[in-house]
């Protein structure tokens, strides 16, 4: 009788026909729109950030497969969506080693040692600006002029549109909420994201922000963070009731540790923390059936 070796992985799964590469190319398409704002409005700095971080993290995720004896060199596009995710979480003040050691982080510790792409059970680029912020948080910080001139210019009334279109405010990727749209919708159209998790982190964050007297328009790293994170395949919900419980809990998290503890890095935690709850989601979300124990 022939035996068949049948090899089974663990969630999430893609649907027949759909390849990684062709999905890590419509992330990169998606990333487009943020990528060329950060640099138009951070113009050398935001480039130098994001070429670093796509270099290192092909070179990273190159040298780990060859270490453990993949055959390719490099096996799918993901490394250059992980290196783009990395810079546009960055802020351009801090020196070029920190992108680098965030993106030699992101790829080989919270990705590789979980078992590669979709097995890691924290966000990447979340769990990296956590790591940089805990163990170099005097570079991570704005310099004191910077900080000083940030101060007195709250009090300048920005224009409406200019707080969607762009300003040169916060990480390189949180500078124009349109761009962050822009690529969420392409992708949700392209059938790769649903937005389910997006919409019920926005609604929350904003609602939240409304009980804590505060603006209704959100910062740029809450679009970062709705688009890009809630909708990561490996460590958010499957379950679809799953991920409105995920981007709703998510939101208000971000929104408290935004406003009540002064961080602006808010989302990125939130991210953090409601990756830890993803598995306690699924199976809370989960349909349970009873089988019948026959005789």
């Amino acid at each position: 009788m022939e035996k068949n070796n049948l090899k089974i992985s663990p969630a999430p799964y893609i649907k027949k026909g759909l390849e990684i590469n062709k999905i890590m190319i419509d992330f990169i398409i998606a990333l487009i729109p943020a990528i060329f704002a950060g640099i138009y409005f951070y113009k050398i700095d935001a480039v130098k950030i994001i070429v670093a971080t796509i270099l290192t993290s092909l070179i990273a995720e190159g040298i780990w497969n060859k270490y453990v004896k993949k055959t390719r060199f490099i096996t799918d596009l993901s490394p250059i969506v992980l290196g783009i995710l990395v810079a546009l979480v960055m802020p351009t003040h801090v020196p070029l080693w920190i992108p680098i050691i965030g993106s030699v982080f992101a790829s080989i510790v919270v990705k590789q040692f979980f078992g590669g792409l979709a097995q890691n059970f924290m966000n990447p680029a979340a769990a990296t600006k956590a790591f940089l912020i805990a163990s170099w948080a005097g570079v991570m910080a704005k310099p004191a002029s910077d900080a000083t001139t940030s101060a007195s210019a709250t009090e300048v009334v920005v224009p409406l549109m200019d707080k969607i279109i762009g300003q040169a405010t916060g990480n390189i990727g949180e500078v124009s909420i349109l761009a962050l749209c822009i690529g969420g919708l392409y992708l949700a159209l392209r059938g790769r994201i649903s937005l389910r998790g997006p919409i019920a982190f926005i609604v929350s964050s904003m609602i939240m922000y409304s009980v804590l007297d505060k603006d209704l328009l959100l910062p740029g790293a809450f679009f970062l963070a709705a688009i890009f994170m809630t909708t990561d395949y490996g460590t958010t919900p499957m379950t679809k009731f799953g991920q409105y419980i995920f981007g709703a809990i998510a939101g208000i998290c971000a929104s408290v540790i935004a406003v009540k503890g002064f961080n602006p890095e808010g989302p990125y935690y939130a991210i953090i923390i409601m990756n830890l709850c993803t598995p306690l989601i699924d199976y809370l979300t989960t349909k349970k059936y009873k089988v019948k124990k026959e005789a």
